[in-house]
């Protein structure tokens, strides 16, 4: 593969990284979950500009296709992301049902208080001046 190949590489992984940034700024996407992102983007960096590290780690797993070793990990990179996105949805979902429970009983509440009131008011005798 020529050189140039990797600095294209490097440079998609350099803007990746910059639009994450961006986000974070922009607070459109909060730090906890970025660090995966910049985690990965970084990771690209690095194999983009040493390849010949791909060919060692390669070898050293006896893995004949050092291309190949980049899908597995990159499948593993986002299997590991997804993970965490699972957890924090799942995490959201039972803060959800909480609220919503919460939420119900404080209207129930509410609406006794109302029928309470409007009862004292039927029992009062009129104010006559």
């Amino acid at each position: 593969m020529t050189a140039s190949i990797f600095y294209i590489c490097f440079a998609l992984s350099l803007a990746f990284s910059l639009v994450i940034l961006g986000l974070i700024r922009k607070k459109r996407l909060r730090e906890q979950y970025s660090i995966l992102w910049l985690g990965l983007s970084g990771l690209m960096m690095l194999v983009s500009l040493f390849p010949k590290g791909l060919d060692r780690i390669a070898g050293i797993l006896q893995v004949s296709y050092a291309p190949s070793l980049l899908y597995v990990l990159a499948i593993l990179a986002i299997l590991s992301i997804l993970l965490h996105i699972t957890l924090v949805v799942s995490a959201l979902t039972d803060r959800t049902i909480t609220l919503a429970q919460s939420l119900s009983l404080y209207e129930e509440q509410l609406r006794q208080l109302k029928e309470q009131s409007e009862r004292r008011k039927e029992a009062e005798p009129p104010d006559v001046f």
